[in-house]
């Protein structure tokens, strides 16, 4: 596998991407390059003030139909739903990529307004709720794809349900520990969906990736619950370490655009153990791999939500 830059993304002119969490980051990122290469982008956004500065920044790039902003708080089940609904309105029910790039890690201990642990109901719960919610729109769309977004901190991560609800609840927190399961429940949900899709005839497919350790505002906010004595040495090693967001963002773009891209295909940086680099294929757990345990996923996240899995 070459070096895949955004020169190598192709035209997705006529097509209609959908990215969460594209205030900042790898959203704002690979929302851009979408837009600069003919897509017409949808802003993900909870908060106005920064969507209108996303927005601002997609639409200077754009290079076809202007982008717009979807209000979106995945905290919130009730922006989910709505948000989902705005969606498949507006585009005639045809959704050509959906990009689960929102996301929060390891904050301090709060809990969303429908009670679920931050991190389970911004990463996990509202994500799967709203590809859920959105099936119609991309199961009628020829060659659309979903991504999840997963990170390395899932290869070290399990759970079984017990644990899952535990985590559901905050209890015994410790953020990267539960950053880590809500990373290893989106690569079981993208798993799961794919087995979905393979199951029917729509010709859509699910992939994940992750960005390695790419120096974002999410990796600042989670040392920012670390130890005094901890955090300066570790936004030292974000410092030098840490690769920039037009990087990082490049695997995200492969699994969205690249050809020969397969259902169930994961990618990340290539060197560095999957840190740094031009994105390939990248190491999972055979947990993440787990039907079982993706289908007792499913299931409580339906029982959370209130929103049908896909059978």
């Amino acid at each position: 596998m070459g070096r895949f830059t955004d020169a190598d993304v192709p035209d997705q002119s006529g097509r209609t991407a959908l990215v969460t969490g594209a205030t900042g980051g790898l959203g704002l990122r690979v929302a851009e390059v979408l837009a600069s290469r003919g897509a017409r982008v949808l802003v993900g956004s909870r908060n106005p003030e920064r969507g209108a500065n996303a927005l601002e920044r997609v639409a200077a790039v754009a290079t076809g139909t202007a982008p717009e902003l979807v209000d979106l708080d995945l905290a919130s089940l009730q922006s989910v739903r709505a948000a989902a609904a705005e969606v498949r309105d507006r585009t005639d029910d045809r959704l050509d990529l959906l990009i689960n790039n929102g996301g929060i890690m390891a904050p301090p201990l709060a809990f969303s307004v429908d009670g679920f642990e931050s991190q389970w109901a911004t990463n996990v719960l509202g994500p799967a709720a709203l590809t859920w919610l959105l099936l119609p729109a991309i199961e009628t769309t020829p060659g659309s794809r979903v991504v999840f977004v997963s990170s390395t901190r899932h290869l070290g991560a399990g759970f079984d349900e017990e644990r899952m609800l535990a985590d559901v609840r905050g209890e015994d927190y410790r953020g990267f520990d539960y950053y880590g399961r809500t990373k290893l429940a989106d690569l079981l949900l993208s798993h799961d969906l794919e087995r979905h899709f393979r199951r029917g005839t729509s010709g859509a497919i699910s992939v994940a990736a992750h960005p390695g350790f790419t120096a974002t505002g999410i990796v600042g906010s989670g040392f920012a619950a670390l130890p005094g004595i901890v955090r300066p040495i570790a936004n030292w090693g974000m410092a030098a370490l840490g690769q920039p967001v037009a990087i990082g963002a490049l695997p995200i773009l492969f699994a969205a655009t690249a050809p020969g891209v397969n259902g169930d295909d994961y990618f990340g940086p290539r060197s560095l153990g999957g840190l740094r680099g031009y994105p390939g294929p990248a190491r999972r757990s055979s947990t993440s791999e787990n039907d079982a345990l993706a289908e007792i996923l499913r299931r409580v996240v339906s029982e959370q939500t209130g929103v049908p899995a896909p059978a």
